[in-house]
């Protein structure tokens, strides 16, 4: 097997793998393995109309499960390849759809479930509506909002609004700990910022005034929208509710999208409580899949 490192020339070809077999994990979109692709080491192999990734986690090496035409030979290929080079056979990211195929070819294997990497999945249109008593805190924060900045606006993201926005991304620390994973994922902002006709995704900006208070970034598979980047200035109150609601009225307000995908919470006990807030429909399983090579 050889592995071609992921980079923007890639859109493509990774694209037409997804969206041929469209998934609602956020780890089977295009932009978000182009976004992560240095941080994760991601590479690709292709072999008989089928695409696997190898990416570089805390635990070392390991590889997603085949997406196209023929899984099983690229399952046999891979386990070739771990045996020859010495690698242990890790398949991460399997959600429970994928399992049992797994289980099924390698009944020896030894199965982790990553809780904090679960995505959060949502029906769109509970989400856009906010009707009902449960999501009366995001209704107040929303009516909040508009009540003490009537002067805001939302629209979406134009080549002239780029230098702004990253001078935003700059300025902002976004509530995070300036750990490592944090502060490379304000650099993956401004690399899409800057590359955002690479990325191709829509993305929508919110102000009051002339400051800008937040924007997004998503991306279309299939029946469901991936929120792969949400940034606001918590300074303005309910600044996230109403870039969240605005986001979804611009790009997900058609027929095609079904469901909404906000990603991980990776542990994080502010933002599990925040995703939460908002009844996912699903939190989609992933787990970690190691495979004993006798």
């Amino acid at each position: 097997m050889e592995f071609k490192k992921v980079s923007y020339e890639d859109f493509d070809i990774i694209n037409a793998y997804y969206q041929s077999y469209p998934s609602r994990q956020c780890d089977r979109s295009t932009a978000a393995t182009v976004m992560w692709r240095d941080y994760y080491e991601n590479s690709y192999c292709i072999h008989d109309g089928t695409i696997i990734f190898s990416s570089n986690f805390t635990n070392g090496t390991c590889f997603t499960f085949p997406v196209g035409k023929n899984v099983v030979g690229m399952l046999d290929l891979l386990e070739k390849h771990c045996r020859e080079n010495g690698i242990p056979m890790t398949v991460c990211n399997v959600n429970k759809n994928e399992l049992p195929i797994i289980k099924e070819k390698y009944p020896d294997c030894t199965v982790t479930a990553d809780r904090d990497w679960f995505d959060y999945l949502y029906e769109k249109e509970p989400m856009l509506l906010l009707a009902g008593r449960k999501y009366g805190t995001q209704r107040n924060h929303i009516n909040k909002f508009k009540k003490l900045y009537p002067d805001y606006s939302f629209r979406p993201i134009t080549d002239s609004d780029i230098g702004a926005l990253v001078e935003f991304t700059e300025r902002f620390s976004f509530n995070s700990e300036k750990d490592e994973s944090a502060m490379q994922e304000l650099e993956i902002c401004i690399d899409v910022l800057k590359n955002h006709e690479k990325y191709r995704m829509p993305g929508g900006f919110l102000t009051v005034g002339d400051k800008i208070v937040g924007y997004s970034f998503g991306e279309i598979i299939g029946d469901t929208l991936f929120v792969h980047i949400e940034k606001a200035d918590v300074s303005f109150h309910g600044a996230y509710q109403m870039l969240t609601n605005s986001f979804l009225r611009e790009f997900a307000s058609g027929d095609e999208v079904k469901f909404v995908n906000r990603e991980e919470d990776c542990g994080d006990e502010g933002l599990r409580k925040s995703k939460l807030s908002y009844h996912p429909v699903e939190l989609l399983e992933k787990n970690t899949v190691r495979i004993p090579l006798l």
